[in-house]
């Protein structure tokens, strides 16, 4: 499976394996929204709180200035509601990045 921050170009090959009843409210537009938050618990560094940040922008889509908020109130939980893969793909990237975080779902 390719990273999530990599572009696909015309040509390539999607395999989606998912019910009859999923794939229906994607059609009529009725997805359950995320239902996980991540807890930031603390970092390392300055550095790592800028950085931190930045990766929840881009992760989350939620903007810089609330994404920075956040970081500068360590403790705290991002009250961006993301689906569990979501979840699990930000608190990994932040690992990277040695900012300690976990999933409340």
């Amino acid at each position: 499976m390719p990273s999530d921050d990599i572009k696909l170009i015309v040509g390539d090959r999607l395999v989606v394996l998912a019910t009859i009843e999923g794939l229906q409210a994607v059609e009529r537009g009725t997805i359950k929204p995320g239902h996980c938050l991540v807890r930031v618990e603390k970092t390392i560094s300055a550095e790592a709180t800028f950085e931190g940040a930045a990766i929840i922008s881009r992760v989350t889509g939620c903007d810089m200035h609330l994404a920075r908020t956040l970081m500068n109130q360590l403790p705290a939980t991002l009250q961006h509601p993301l689906y569990l893969h979501q979840a699990h793909r930000l608190v990994q990237e932040l690992s990277k990045s040695q900012i300690s975080a976990h999933i409340e779902c």
